[in-house]
């Protein structure tokens, strides 16, 4: 269903559409990534290591940072997020 509603992110709704637009993202950079589906259902991209969430994907879309420096990036801005 396009533009299906699938959660919210940083105030705004993540649809399939977001997370379809961050997968082609991905496949046009040569980004190669694995998912994980968790216990309830959600999925993880496993990308050059790294684990994102569906809604972390999106944002990363959104923000045009679905490089290898943008994800990076990210990574320090959760790490310091959750202390």
């Amino acid at each position: 269903m396009r533009g299906a509603t699938m959660g919210v992110i940083g105030g705004k709704m993540l649809t399939t559409a977001d997370l379809t637009a961050a997968i082609a993202d991905l496949a046009k950079a040569g980004m190669a990534f694995t998912t994980h589906i968790r216990s309830h259902g959600k999925k993880t991209y496993i990308i050059d290591s790294v684990a994102l969430a569906e809604e972390e994907l999106a944002l990363l879309h959104r923000k045009g940072a679905l490089t290898q420096n943008g994800i990076r990036h990210y990574l320090v801005y959760r790490s310091w997020k959750r202390r």
